[in-house]
């Protein structure tokens, strides 16, 4: 994907109370659909953006959040549980103990990002840039970080279970452990 392109599709960051609204629908479509990991996420490439389509149980109350903005929010405690995020900005942005499961954060600008105890089972950040991010004590079965930059992150006293890493960039990485 072209970073620079997906830089001009951010708009601007999103209000604390527009995302508490997004949250709350979301928790309706985790609660409605159970998502499991039979479901999952296919993205496509269309002319230069990542698209995703979920393939599942869906209803309209599902986050699929493109290019997004987080800038300033905190997603600490949240569940984006079979969330959608492609090329979004959350730099510096705080996730801690977040249920990520089957989420999607492909082609996401992460740097920085806090991600402390979080949940990632199938959470997939392909081609994501997460350098200096702060994995420490997550969990994970099958994560996808496959293409993404984790230079200088931090993985200390993580449980990541067959961890994908094809491609990424480890430059520094502290503390992982892929079994």
């Amino acid at each position: 994907m072209d970073t620079d392109f997906l830089k001009q599709m951010t708009g601007a960051p999103i209000t604390p109370e527009a995302w508490k609204e997004q949250l709350d629908r979301h928790a309706r479509f985790v609660k409605e659909a159970r998502p499991s990991a039979g479901s999952s996420w296919q993205v496509l490439d269309v002319s230069g953006m990542p698209l995703a389509m979920w393939q599942g149980y869906s209803t309209d109350d599902q986050l699929n959040l493109k290019f997004g903005n987080l800038t300033g929010l905190s997603l600490d405690d949240a569940c984006l549980i079979a969330a959608a995020m492609p090329g979004v900005l959350a730099e510096n942005v705080s996730f801690r103990r977040a249920k990520l499961r089957l989420s999607l954060f492909t082609d996401a600008r992460l740097d920085g990002a806090n991600f402390e105890e979080a949940e990632l089972d199938l959470a997939d950040f392909s081609r994501a840039s997460l350098r200096n991010a702060n994995f420490r004590g997550v969990t994970g079965t099958e994560t996808d970080f496959e293409n993404c930059d984790l230079s200088g992150a931090d993985f200390t006293g993580s449980d990541l279970l067959r961890p994908k890493l094809g491609g990424a960039k480890l430059d520094g990485v502290k503390g992982l452990k892929t079994g």
